[in-house]
């Protein structure tokens, strides 16, 4: 099939690894040409894009990008991966005989616009059961769709060799308190992601290592570090992110906060360790020191599991199976 994905292509993200995948798989994928993480990430261009939807209502250039590219070619399917179109958009979509699929893998609570509540959707995935509940509702055709792992580059590469606990992505309200309250509870760590936001906490700045892991580096970093914490923003609820499968699929110690939806991905406890207080969290951290071999085990129960279940290649052939 001919795929269009209407978005720019940052190294590891969810646009790269789709893409790739379907490549992979044979299809032929358009999407909007790479772009580095200094631009993705950079703060004046960020306030631009949004100064100039706010000023000047009109067209995204991702949208733009969609409708010059079914003037001039036959595209089978468009998969939209966590973005809100102009039902504009999509109505021509039809009009051409595009497919219209809409993968969502962030929280509903950032859907701007009308989100995903259309007509014009004919497959919409979402990550949130509650969500998706919501959606089908309205006679939305509705799933909820997990993201995944990318056995290319998520893999058990490497040992523990540190106990550093590793807390990597961007840093907001939530993940900047428990890192402050762990920095001050003297525990080692390894912070990683994107630019700090001015409002950072002093001590948060002065650990962060400015690094932006990906691909290769992100398995390593994973694999060696005592655990990986995976935190999510307040207004995430029910549901698991990426980050699960990546960190699980890299060898590392998956540490995360408790809820009923990772039951139905892993197995707490032997495949993943999970926390429902700071206290709980700090006692994991302590087991985690004192028994490295039972550790192991959690680590290599969570990579298997990980790459059986959930690899982008399940997760892609399930909605191609939809069509």
């Amino acid at each position: 099939m001919k795929i269009l994905i209407p978005n720019y292509c940052l190294e590891d993200s969810f646009v790269d690894n789709v893409s790739f995948t379907l490549e992979q798989m044979g299809h032929e994928v358009i999407h909007m040409g790479t772009i580095s993480v200094t631009k993705s990430y950079s703060k004046v261009y960020r306030a631009l894009k949004d100064i100039q939807a706010k000023i000047f209502p009109q067209l995204s250039d991702q949208e733009k990008f969609i409708l010059e590219t079914i003037k001039t070619t036959k595209i089978d399917m468009m998969i939209s991966l966590t973005q809100s179109l102009d039902e504009s958009i999509l109505y021509e979509c039809k009009k051409k005989g595009v497919i219209t699929v809409s993968w969502w893998g962030d929280t509903a609570a950032n859907m701007t616009k009308r989100g995903l509540f259309s007509e014009y959707w004919d497959f919409v995935y979402i990550k949130d059961a509650y969500a998706t509940q919501k959606l089908k509702s309205l006679g939305i055709n509705a799933e909820q769709l997990l993201e995944a792992l990318n056995p290319a580059w998520h893999k058990p590469t490497h040992q523990q060799s540190n106990n550093e606990l590793v807390i990597a992505g961007s840093f907001y309200d939530y993940r900047q308190f428990i890192t402050k309250k762990l920095i001050e509870d003297k525990v080692e760590l390894g912070l990683y992601g994107p630019p700090l936001p001015n409002w950072a906490y002093p001590e948060i700045k002065t650990l962060h290592t400015k690094k932006y892991i990906t691909k290769q580096m992100k398995a390593e970093i994973f694999g060696r570090g005592l655990g990986v914490l995976n935190s999510t923003a307040m207004k995430e609820f029910d549901s698991v992110n990426c980050r699960a499968f990546e960190i699980a699929g890299c060898g590392g110690l998956h540490i995360l906060e408790n809820r009923k939806s990772i039951e139905d991905c892993f197995e707490p406890g032997k495949e993943v360790l999970t926390y429902d207080t700071y206290e709980g969290l700090l006692q994991i951290l302590d087991r985690a020191k004192r028994f490295p071999d039972e550790m192991k085990k959690i680590r290599q129960a969570g990579a298997k599991r990980a790459h059986s279940d959930h690899t982008y290649e399940i997760r892609l052939k399930y909605i191609l199976s939809k069509i």
